[in-house]
């Protein structure tokens, strides 16, 4: 290090690992503290620890100056509060691994051992944009797979390769708060000395989904161009297939690639269903998607008849039935399908219904989205818990998506047909 000599009550240096200028001093019954000045500039680092050592004296004296902290320490006495917590309630596990994660990959590597009390809003600001293009410019452009270890298992995941959007941002933002709420804690600085983090704001846009006249429209025009090409076999058979994705997507919610990668074993009780009357078929269907471990879940009665429709076309085309092992959608060579993009595509063009009200785009995933608004919409509305189990996702995730769904006993009160 390179000291600076001076009468002052603290010594400022600069180091020689990086060439910046840091200070140190010590008060009356306090350890020696030490603060990075963040500059290489002498006359701005002087004017810099002028004002650091009055705020110290300050503290000292109102009983705030407990110590210094480092940030990456506190990042981790976070985590470890987390950590705890998630040991009592297992349901926190999710929530600690996540924040590992940024803490780990960007917090850490970026603040590194900056004093907690050095870290102003110019500098957050500044790490919201390195983070926001870490993936696309900065240190992660280069990397194609992610390493880590869960379960005592070495396990691997994409890179995203993206800039990160606002809604990660803002989430990520959370733990930096949480970080200085820790140094709050511990008396390193006051709550209202957090500086504020604008991470862009994030439009809880409505997730579009078809409603019933529409869906229905979408059928029948479905059924028309299937009757066009009905002397062309391999158009008949892939358009008669998308019609019957299109019933067991809306009756079950699945998520596009679980349908992608249901074989006929995944479908159980099916063969006795068909040979009953509807109203006492009952299936039950193991959905997974990438990654996931099949999840039991109970389709509406309604979604058989797709099923069905699928089972009839794969018999037709091979002369054969299904084995468990065969996909539930294949092409006309009998391959699994991955995607029905291009023709949904054509046929939401046919059917004029390319995009919702506002203008958001209807896809293959929409049919999930219109699932879960159906249902809330019912009356009476289906339980959000219930539904969130069903469709495999949480509580959480169907308050916020659809939370403007008025459920048809809430809209008669809304009206005033009853009384509040």
């Amino acid at each position: 290090m390179e000291f600076e000599e001076t009468e002052l009550p603290y010594r400022v240096f600069k180091r020689y690992d990086n060439g910046m200028y840091a200070m140190r001093f010590t008060l009356k019954g306090h350890k020696q503290i030490r603060i990075g000045l963040g500059t290489r500039d002498r006359s701005k680092a002087y004017d810099l620890a002028e004002r650091k050592y009055m705020e110290a004296e300050i503290r000292a004296k109102e009983g705030l100056l407990l110590g210094v902290a480092s940030f990456d320490k506190l990042a981790q006495e976070y985590l470890d509060d987390l950590e705890k917590d998630a040991v009592k309630e297992p349901s926190k596990l999710k929530g600690y691994r996540y924040a590992k994660g940024v803490v780990e990959r960007y917090l850490i590597p970026y603040f590194g051992r900056r004093n907690i009390t050095s870290i102003r809003y110019k500098d957050l600001v500044e790490y919201v944009d390195w983070r926001r293009v870490y993936w696309t410019e900065g240190q992660g452009k280069n990397l194609e797979w992610l390493r880590f270890e869960r379960g005592h298992k070495n396990l691997r995941r994409k890179a995203p390769n993206t800039e990160a959007t606002a809604s990660t941002l803002r989430r990520e933002t959370s733990i930096v708060r949480g970080v200085f709420k820790k140094g709050v804690h511990r008396g390193f600085l006051r709550a209202a000395e957090i500086p504020k983090i604008e991470a862009g704001k994030v439009l809880n846009k409505k997730r579009p989904a078809f409603t019933k006249e529409q869906y229905n429209h979408l059928l029948e025009v479905s059924q028309q161009r299937i009757l066009e090409v009905a002397d062309r076999p391999k158009f008949l058979f892939e358009r008669y297939m998308l019609h019957n994705f299109i019933v067991i997507a809306a009756e079950t919610g699945m998520r596009t690639m679980e349908m992608f990668n249901l074989n006929w074993s995944h479908v159980e009780g099916f063969e006795e269903a068909i040979k009953k009357p509807m109203a006492e078929q009952e299936i039950t269907v193991y959905a997974h998607g990438k990654g996931r471990l099949p999840q039991r879940f109970i389709p509406r009665r309604s979604a058989i008849s797709g099923f069905e429709g699928v089972y009839r076309a794969f018999q037709r085309q091979f002369g054969r039935k299904p084995t468990k092992y065969d996909p539930v959608f294949c092409n006309y060579k009998g391959d699994r399908m991955t995607t029905f993009n291009n023709s949904l595509k054509a046929l939401l063009k046919a059917a004029d219904l390319t995009e919702d009200a506002f203008g958001n785009n209807f896809t293959a995933y929409c049919f999930r989205h219109s699932y879960a608004t159906w249902a809330l919409q019912r009356d009476p509305p289906v339980d959000i818990y219930t539904l969130a189990t069903n469709m495999r996702t949480s509580v959480e995730m169907i308050e916020r998506w659809y939370s403007d769904v008025i459920p048809a006993d809430q809209a008669r009160i809304l009206r005033g047909d009853d009384e509040w």
